[in-house]
């Protein structure tokens, strides 16, 4: 049984429930101990008057009875409770141990014995002479079936490949390894990047100058005999020279960075480097919070941000570099890398779909009827073309603030691309939610719009939430620090056939697992998705592009265009871009004085949101 403690109880025990959050209780008559009760998450106690306490709400303070309301069983609260009753030391020794236990629990090869033996409880039984058989399920009828206890093993996948890197326009200078491509060749768009020449505005803490200083230097020219990065980011990305205006701040405070950034000269930085405490990433009051008021006026000054912690400034090693390197490349607005495109005689955008929801708080009656939406557009190739407009919309208007954005946006790619007459134009959209019928609706409104060209489209779901796992039980997993990690866990690129439209892609391998306490290892969904429930879908049916093999290949290769460091990603970068934004948006957006037609310009094109 879970815990099942009210409010009342547990301030009978004598335990101090102000600042907690807590849960509204509604029994069904006569169900109390049989059925859960429906909870509601409406706000924070701030303090018990007798048998009553007084919640901050979002309607207000409210007074409700204590033997109403339970703490919410969040980790802190559970943690605060359990310190409580077993007092500190004991319950964080005890929480150590459960920690250290977490490898033991929630690896593939545990959930697979624990599958395995579920299974041979619920549909396998032993006859008289001890003999196993499959129990037979009927209805009334004459319907019947037995389950296998045995897993399903994959015979019906894809032949996943991992993309070589192209780093020339002619395709001749070519890598299976990123890292390694640009020491050879360099980056693919260094004869047209620009600027080739940056300034750098560096802001760093007095007290740390050694180290900040010294972090600058390894960045700029490389660490020495280093397998990772020896060469440097001005060398590694082929910049004539970088200048840097370094300045001092005396405290970690917003006022002192703030006047920093005002005594800035007509000429502005192209990129600035600015350490701050880890701290500043943990606040809760993002309104407040000295990082994003210091990204939200660099952004309105249209100058993209590299973040340091003093912690990680302090112990930078060459992978941590070579990482922030590559993001500093990209903020830039270059391409370090393109992928093989598909040589077919359509052209094709891939489109990364990402919202995100404006909702002041989890409680009860919080509003949340804004949504900012946003869509990257991508080339076959993983050149990043354009965004669309940054807005948030009233959620009855996404829709509509949909269409307008790809319109806009395809009108600009159509001249930048040169589109003809009867050019085949494929769409991929890559969108992370289950979509609905209405943006079905949009799209074909979309091609309508389009009558010179022949437009065919795809949507395509990814979710890592769904009751799929792939195991491999030859896989016996690897040494890390004396312990076994990936057990089970298949490579990279195993996938399974669900049916037409629809596989499971293991993309976190037995080599991507990063210790045995990673837990379980789920592959990701991803679908082709069709119009449901309708009557008649004729009008779009005929516009839907279908091949599931081509649209799992091409979402697999996009996994390594994150460009936030070498390691490929759990998702494309169309939606890893798209919710990056969207996410980093509803966050700005609380900060006195922001706007965001500050990156719909200059920054447009330039992936200031790594």
């Amino acid at each position: 049984m879970g815990f099942t403690k009210n409010c009342k109880e547990l301030k009978d025990e004598g335990f101090i429930l102000d600042n907690l959050e807590v849960l509204h209780n509604d029994y069904n008559p006569g169900l109390k101990g049989i059925l859960e009760p429906d909870d509601d998450f409406i706000g924070t106690l701030i303090r018990t008057d007798g048998n009553e306490a007084i919640i901050h709400s979002n309607d207000g303070e409210l007074s409700i009875p204590l033997d109403k309301l339970s703490i919410r069983k969040t980790g802190y609260n559970m943690g605060a409770y359990l310190s409580f009753r077993l007092g500190e030391e004991k319950w964080n020794s005890i929480s150590a141990l459960i920690k250290s236990k977490r490898h033991e629990i929630l690896n593939n090869k545990k959930v697979h014995e624990d599958i395995s033996k579920i299974a041979h409880s619920l549909f396998v039984e032993k006859d008289e002479r001890g003999d196993y058989y499959f129990i037979q399920f009927r209805n009334k009828g004459e319907f019947s079936f037995s389950v296998n206890n045995r897993m399903l093993e994959v015979q019906n996948s894809i032949n996943l490949k991992a993309p070589t890197f192209i780093f020339d326009f002619a395709r001749t200078q070519t890598c299976p390894t990123a890292d390694v491509g640009l020491k050879r060749y360099g980056p693919w768009d260094s004869q047209i990047f620009q600027p080739k020449s940056p300034t750098f505005l560096c802001i760093g803490h007095k007290d740390n100058r050694g180290y900040f200083t010294s972090f600058l230097r390894k960045l700029l020219d490389g660490i020495p005999n280093s397998q990772w990065y020896d060469s440097g980011l001005q060398k590694k990305y082929e910049f004539q020279r970088i200048a840097i205006d370094d300045r001092d701040i005396k405290s970690f405070e917003w006022d002192a960075y703030l006047d920093v950034i005002r005594s800035l000269e007509d000429t502005r930085p192209d990129l600035a480097i600015i350490e701050i405490p880890a701290s500043f990433k943990f606040q809760k009051d993002q309104q407040n919070n000295p990082y994003y008021k210091i990204k939200a006026k660099l952004l309105k000054l249209e100058i993209p941000v590299q973040f340091i912690t003093s912690e990680n400034m302090r112990q930078a090693t060459d992978v941590v570099l070579n990482s922030i390197a590559l993001q500093i490349y990209a903020k830039l607005g270059g391409i370090p890398w393109v992928l093989p495109s598909n040589q077919t005689i359509d052209r094709e955008l891939i489109i990364g779909v990402g919202h995100s929801w404006v909702r002041e708080n989890a409680f009860k009656g919080a509003q949340q009827d804004r949504v900012v939406g946003l869509t990257t557009f991508m080339a076959s190739d993983g050149q990043y073309l354009v965004s669309s407009k940054a807005k948030d919309v009233p959620f009855d208007e996404y829709f509509q603030e949909l269409l307008n954005n790809l319109k806009s946006s395809i009108d600009k790619l159509e001249r930048d691309l040169g589109w003809q007459p009867n050019d085949t134009i494929r769409l991929v959209f890559h969108i992370f939610k289950p979509i609905k019928n209405v943006e079905f609706d949009v799209i074909a409104r979309l091609v309508s719009l389009y009558p010179q060209y022949r437009i065919n489209f795809a949507f395509v779901t990814i979710s890592k939430h769904n009751p799929f796992r792939l195991f491999d039980v030859s896989q016996p997993g690897t040494v890390r620090a004396d312990q076994v990690k990936g057990k089970y866990v298949p490579g990279r690129g195993s996938n399974y056939k669900i049916d037409n439209y629809t596989a499971v892609v293991q993309m976190l391998g037995v080599r991507e697992v990063k210790s045995p306490t990673h837990g379980v290892s789920n592959p990701m969904q991803i679908k082709i998705r069709l119009p449901e429930g309708r009557a008649d879908t004729a009008d779009i049916d005929r516009l839907i592009f279908t091949d599931l093999d081509y649209i799992v290949q091409q979402l697999y290769s996009f996994t390594y265009l994150s460009w936030r460091n070498f390691l490929p990603s759990e998702i494309p970068a169309t939606m890893l871009y798209s919710t990056l934004i969207a996410r980093l948006l509803c966050r700005l957006r609380k900060i006195e004085g922001w706007d965001p037609d500050s990156i719909n310009f200059k920054l447009k094109q330039r992936k200031w949101f790594l």
